[in-house]
């Protein structure tokens, strides 16, 4: 089975960022590992910088999950918080159509499957959680 790695970025404003697949739903950036990665955090900033163009300071991990994607097969995700390293503009790649962020009550109207949902809730709970304890 596959692994895919998520970053769950959350901007200064905090919204969270998303990218729009070839089925054309939003989902979380990331992807699977190259042999040269020597973890999921090398895999997570590689992918970031290369579907946004983004640099990204790495947190906690948030989740993992199993999808089943029509025709491809089972992928276990884990997704990590993150957040950008700078105010650099977002470059879309071809492996995402558009780039956008989005408040957290934004996303129930937006085709993006339920489990990434969830992890952005979690995401942002995990945020407030180490807010209130001080923790960056």
């Amino acid at each position: 089975m596959d692994t895919s790695f998520k970053a769950v970025v959350f901007n200064s404003e905090h919204k969270v960022l998303l990218g729009t697949n070839p089925r054309s739903e939003w989902e979380l950036l990331g992807g699977r590992a190259d042999p040269e990665d020597r973890g999921p955090e090398d895999t997570i900033r590689r992918e970031l910088f290369e579907e946004a163009g983004l640099d990204i300071v790495l947190g906690s991990i948030v989740d993992i999950w199993y999808y089943d994607i029509a025709g491809e097969g089972r992928v276990a995700v884990a997704s990590y918080l993150a957040e950008p390293a700078s105010d650099t503009p977002l470059t879309a790649s071809h492996e995402h159509g558009k780039l956008a962020y989005f408040a957290v009550d934004q996303i129930d109207d937006l085709q993006l499957p339920g489990r990434y949902k969830t992890t952005i809730r979690r995401a942002q709970q995990l945020i407030l959680s180490q807010r209130e304890k001080g923790i960056r």
